[in-house]
């Protein structure tokens, strides 16, 4: 489900016709047979399409089924807005609590599938997502970074920067650069005193956050590069030789003359991505373009890495040992317990 996509499951209300009428009972009794499925308390959606739907996108249907009953004063934020928005995080799993905004609160409550926390969303951090009304692009950066652990924020933060800064695609340039420093001024506006719940990690979020990681891949990868004592990194170095485009790796670090790639599943599997080709044609395009970026002498060394190489980065410090990165193996265990944590669901 894109974000120009409309709901994909609908849903069917009791309360549209009265808990206790006969069409009410109907859709208990089809729920029973398997056809339906519970959402929410009196509402219901197909079975078949709901077990279609990823983690993410039930998440999307939960917030509607949700919202459908409170108060239009309340605001989809947190990581519900972020669900919405399609915005990435470390884990699958967004659970079964949508998160609100309510101003008549003054104390969050938490409930039957729904948070509700105080506070007020202006008009301007306001926006509406195929009838959903939800925090805007910004304020949920904002919301995640001051309440998600730093992995999930970065994910956060960076997609939404490139959405600003880069809606069409990678660009460089002054131009550029000057836009990514306004949206990122504009957040840190937002953000309130470094003593504020959340302020302080929210600063330093915004601190590491870039706009030219092309997904949530390669802000985890950043994440996990700093857990090992790499800060000074390069995201979507561009490289010519003799004025001629050679090719751009995902991250440089220049120190090493490394060029370091992050090969998701999805560049062998998504239509999209493979844009006609077959897996191996894309394997072979990728030691073509390896090997001209060799060619080039700030670049010493490419490196290849995969999604599991970030969850055990044990194994992401070996692939950069071989290539001649030093790593002080305290940094290795430390970063290994902290990806340990965080892909067992604990904070990180």
């Amino acid at each position: 489900m894109s974000l120009l996509e409309p709901l994909p499951c609908p849903l069917l209300f009791t309360s549209t016709h009265g808990a206790t009428t006969r069409e009410a009972r109907q859709l208990q009794l089809r729920a029973r047979r398997g056809a339906l499925v519970r959402v929410h308390q009196g509402v219901y959606a197909d079975a078949r399409r709901w077990r279609e739907l990823d983690a993410r996108e039930r998440h999307v249907v939960l917030t509607r089924a949700v919202v459908a009953g409170l108060d239009p004063q309340c605001t989809v934020s947190h990581a519900s807005a972020a669900a919405c928005w399609g915005l990435p995080r470390v884990h699958d799993d967004y659970g079964d609590v949508v998160t609100v905004v309510d101003p008549r609160r003054t104390t969050a409550r938490r409930s039957t599938h729904l948070l509700r926390r105080p506070g007020f969303v202006p008009s301007d951090d306001r926006a509406e997502l195929h009838g959903l009304r939800l925090t805007s692009l910004e304020r949920t950066a904002v919301d995640v970074s001051r309440t998600a652990s730093f992995a999930d924020a970065v994910m956060c933060l960076d997609a939404v920067l490139r959405r600003l800064v880069l809606p069409d695609g990678h660009r460089t340039g002054t131009a550029v650069q000057a836009e990514f420093r306004r949206a990122r001024a504009r957040i840190a506006s937002q953000l309130g005193p470094a003593s504020s719940p959340g302020g302080r990690t929210a600063r330093r979020v915004l601190e590491f956050s870039s706009a030219w990681a092309e997904n949530g891949g390669e802000s985890l990868l950043r994440v996990v590069l700093f857990e090992l004592g790499l800060s000074s990194v390069e995201l979507q170095k561009a490289f010519e030789l003799d004025g001629l485009f050679v090719g751009r790796c995902d991250v440089f670090l220049r120190a090493f003359g490394l060029a370091l790639e992050f090969d998701g599943h999805v560049k062998l599997t998504d239509p999209e991505m493979l844009a006609g080709r077959t897996p191996a044609e894309v394997v072979r395009q990728r030691g073509r373009r390896d090997r001209r970026l060799l060619r080039h002498p700030d670049i010493r060394h490419v490196v290849h890495c995969e999604y599991a190489d970030l969850v055990f980065p044990e194994r992401l410090a070996e692939l950069l040992r071989t290539a001649g990165v030093a790593i002080d193996p305290r940094r290795v265990s430390a970063a290994a317990r902290i990806a340990g944590r965080r892909f067992s669901g604990a904070s990180a």
